[in-house]
């Protein structure tokens, strides 16, 4: 078997020896003849032994030829071969062909022998290769002398010639090689091979030039972590940064004491986070702890408002609220402990520079905790009179809920509570500030001050009881003002017409007082309602001397209750009077006479703000003349009366076929009286009352007289003051008159001084509402409302606050209560209406050019 091996190793050896010496030749012999035929030689020796191998082909022998020239194979074929042929040629046994030797021994020796036989042929070799590797050298091929040594086994010189030839990677593997690996690390290094200098680096725990060396091959995020087990967190810090790895950054950052750099580095993985909303439990609990890091470490580096920033996003307000607290932030604070739903910290926070919204806050706690007393102790305190109010009636404890509503402008609750307290003065007090003037007055009169009681019941309209509580009094000046303000048509005007009858005749006023106890009366007949104004009637007519009105009012009153007060009595005496003398003539149905006097009465025509009207004769100029009985308050105020006699002076100088003529004014039968053209007609007011409103072409004739009326009466520096529906008169032959032309302001004169109380002011203009001095404007205000009546059949306001309608609520708008009403009439209405005078008609003669220029069919 030996045989064989030594065999075998002999042809290989052979073999390996002509390959090597052929691809030396290749090498350095150049294409010379006898290196073409050794090499066609060995092609065919080749060719033939391959063709027994499968798998192969003819064309592989010159390929291994090619190989056999290049390095390092052409210096190791044949030193390689040489070896093996040596082996192949040392004897079998070894040793001498003496004795025999044991078969341990023997095979021991052989060991020998072969090991000291390739230790001869290896140093040989060795010597060869370095001899052989110099020369290289020497001719400037100092890889081939690197590849030469390196196949011969010298280390350390195959290391030296590839340094010397450049090839500092195949040196770096060398050193590798021989466990010499800093070496390696720093030939790889400056071969440019990084990555590999920095795991050899790294894995001697040379940590700093393996993080160098990571960060000259680009890998920056080994780089960190190398920096980081290097103790350089500074660089660590950088590379993490520049490597998208925030967290560690931000952990290296903080080693350095670079607090805001780190708690940067954490914000920005807040951000990226994106919040902690639509995340698990742990996730969650991850970014909490991260806020929370990120907000410590902006406050060890002094950014208070940062670190409140970043605890805000993490949504811990409680946290986030004690910075801005420290920070001197109240109302910061304030806002973030609210929002931690910690009431009373946020209260205490706000105390020191707002202690009402303080309050605020710890009443809004303890009324959502359901403590109401001390919610309402601390609303109160707030200034939020109405939630305290409210919780105190909540409670019970009506006084304080009381005062809490009337410090907060609620009179009407207040008023409430105040009753519930037994509180009337306050109660009524405020009743009467909400307007609530017939609950106050009911308060007054518990509390038994009758004449405040009296004053709201004439505020709240309740004028008729008003009357009758200043005649319980002994208060008839003020009962006739209450009364007298009771207007025609109000359910309450019958009774207060009979009770200011009563008073006239006990001031032997009998002309007046038969003029309200026969409006008290009316159409109606002898009753159980009315017995007692029929018997007051005939005590009047016996007192005035007019004893057969009396006999027959008295004679009524007998059949229907025989037994009725003094009736026997007085209708004795009246049948007595007129026994002992004629009948007065011209005594009338009634009304005021005047045995001596220039005007007859003969009947009533209508009554108003201003006064009673009565048809009457002139028996000195033989005519019809409408008698104008004046408020008795002029007799009480001689400025007054003086004024009203200029004024009637004034206005008889007006001659306008659309005036109702002055003919005169003076006292008759102790009440003053202006004397009138007498008009066969109706007002407007009764007009619009039966039939509605006026026909648009009707309303345009009637304004257009109306207008010229006006334009004279203000040439003239006239001002009417009261013009409205019930002022204008439409005679039967088509004509309408403006009646009472300077009366207004001396009966405003007279209210001025006395209690007696104007007509509701349905036309009033703004400026005359508020007391202001008034100029001709004034009439084109009251024309525009009157235009309003007859075109829509009703006013522009009727309900509320009439004042404050005409003095700040712009009026409807008639197209919206007529849609078919001429745009003409609508434009006259608005512009007449305007609150400011600047902006009305400047005369009526403006009117009437408009509404020639548009006129209606």
């Amino acid at each position: 078997m030996g045989a064989i091996v030594r065999l075998l190793m002999g042809i290989a050896g052979a073999l390996a020896l002509a390959l090597g010496g052929l691809g030396l030749a290749q090498a350095y012999a150049g294409d010379s003849d006898a290196v073409e035929k050794a090499r066609d030689s060995a092609d065919g020796l080749l060719r033939s032994a391959l063709v027994h191998v499968p798998g192969t082909d003819e064309e592989l022998a010159p390929q291994i030829l090619d190989k056999v020239a290049e390095v390092p194979l052409r210096f190791a074929l044949a030193p390689v071969g040489l070896l093996l042929v040596g082996l192949a040629l040392r004897p079998a046994d070894g040793g001498s062909s003496g004795g025999a030797k044991p078969a341990k021994g023997k095979a021991k020796d052989e060991a020998a022998d072969a090991e000291m036989g390739r230790a001869a042929v290896g140093g040989k070799l060795a010597r060869k290769a370095k001899k052989d590797a110099a020369s290289l050298a020497r001719k400037g091929e100092h890889v081939e002398a690197a590849e030469l040594c390196f196949t011969a086994g010298l280390l350390d010189e195959a290391a030296d010639y590839f340094l010397e030839g450049g090839e500092l990677t195949r040196a770096a593997e060398i050193r590798h090689d021989q466990n010499r690996f800093l070496e390696s690390a720093e030939l790889y290094a400056k071969a440019g091979k990084h990555s590999a200098a920095a795991v050899i680096f790294a894995q001697q725990n040379e940590f700093g030039r393996a993080a160098e060396s990571n960060l000259a091959g680009g890998n920056l995020s080994q780089a960190a972590e190398m920096f980081e087990k290097a103790g350089d967190f500074k660089r660590a810090a950088e590379c993490y940064e520049k490597t998208d790895f925030p967290r560690d950054a931000a952990r290296c950052w903080g080693k350095c004491q670079q607090w805001l750099r780190a708690a940067k580095c954490l914000d920005q993985e807040l951000v990226e986070a994106g919040g902690a909303a639509n995340r698990d439990d742990r996730a969650r609990e991850d970014y909490g702890k991260l806020v929370r890091m990120a907000a410590q470490l902006y406050q060890r580096g002094g950014e208070l408002e940062k670190a409140e920033n970043v605890l805000i996003k993490g949504s811990l307000w409680e946290q986030a609220a004690e910075l801005a607290e420290k920070r001197g932030d109240a109302a910061r604070a304030v806002e973030l402990f609210t929002k931690a739903r910690q009431a009373p910290r946020a209260a205490k926070a706000l105390e020191k520079t707002n202690p009402t919204g303080a309050a605020r806050i710890l009443a809004e706690y303890h009324r959502d905790r359901g403590e109401h007393a001390d919610a309402a102790a601390q609303f109160e305190k707030a200034g939020e009179q109405l939630e305290a109010a409210d919780l105190y009636r909540l409670l019970e404890r009506y006084a304080e809920s009381a005062a809490c509503y009337d410090r907060a402008g609620a009179p009407a609750q207040a008023a409430e509570m105040f009753v519930a307290a037994s509180d009337r003065a306050n109660a009524a007090r405020c009743f009467e500030r909400a307007g609530k003037f017939a609950e106050a007055a009911e308060c007054y009169a518990l509390d038994g001050d009758d004449v405040r009681e009296a004053e709201l019941l004439e505020k709240a309209g309740a004028n008729l009881r008003a009357g009758q509580v200043h005649r319980e009094k002994g208060r008839d000046d003020a009962a006739i003002a209450a009364l007298q303000s009771v207007p025609p048509g109000h359910k309450d005007f019958a009774g207060a017409s009979a009770l200011l009858g009563e008073i006239f005749r006990d001031r032997q006023m009998y002309p007046v007082a038969i003029a309200k106890l026969r409006d008290a009366i009316g159409e109606g007949e002898l009753d159980r309602s009315n017995h007692r104004v029929f018997y007051c009637l005939a005590t009047v007519y016996e007192a005035s001397g007019d004893f057969a009105a009396a006999v027959a009012l008295y004679e009524k009153l007998l059949a229907f209750d025989v037994r009725y007060e003094d009736v026997h009595a007085r209708l004795q005496q009246c049948r007595d009077a007129l026994a002992k003398a004629a009948p007065a003539e011209g005594a009338g149905s009634g009304a005021p006479q005047s045995k001596s006097g220039r005007y007859v009465i003969r009947g009533t025509l209508g009554r108003g703000g201003m006064g009673v009207v009565y048809k009457a004769d002139d028996t000195v100029l033989d005519r019809t003349v409408a008698f104008k009985v004046l408020p008795d308050a002029l007799r009480e105020n001689p400025q007054a009366l003086k004024n009203f006699l200029r004024e009637a002076k004034s206005a008889a100088q007006l001659n306008h076929p659309n005036i109702v003529m002055v003919y005169d004014a003076g006292e008759q039968d102790g009440v003053f009286y202006i004397a009138m053209e007498y008009v066969d007609g109706h007002t407007l007011k009764e007009i619009i009352k039966r039939r509605g409103r006026i026909a648009p072409k009707g309303v345009a004739h009637v304004v257009s007289q109306m207008a010229e009326a006006l334009a004279y009466a203000h040439d003239k520096k006239i001002v009417h003051r009261d013009i409205k529906t019930a002022n204008a008169m439409w005679t039967v032959d088509r004509k309408a008159k403006i009646m009472d032309f300077g009366l207004a302001k001396v009966i405003e004169e007279v209210r001025n001084h006395t209690t007696v109380v104007s007509g509701t002011p349905y036309y009033m203009s703004p400026e005359q509402t508020l007391g202001k001095n008034v100029d001709h404007r004034t009439d084109i205000y009251s024309l525009g409302v009157s235009v309003f009546e007859m075109a829509t059949g009703g006013l522009p306001f009727t309900e509320g606050n009439l004042p404050y309608h005409h003095v700040h609520t712009p009026p409807p708008d008639p197209l919206e209560v007529v849609p078919d009403l001429p745009q003409v009439l609508a434009q006259i209405i608005e512009r007449c209406m305007r609150k400011d005078p600047e902006e009305r008609y400047q005369n009526a003669r403006e009117i009437l050019a408009e509404l020639r220029a548009a006129p209606i069919a």
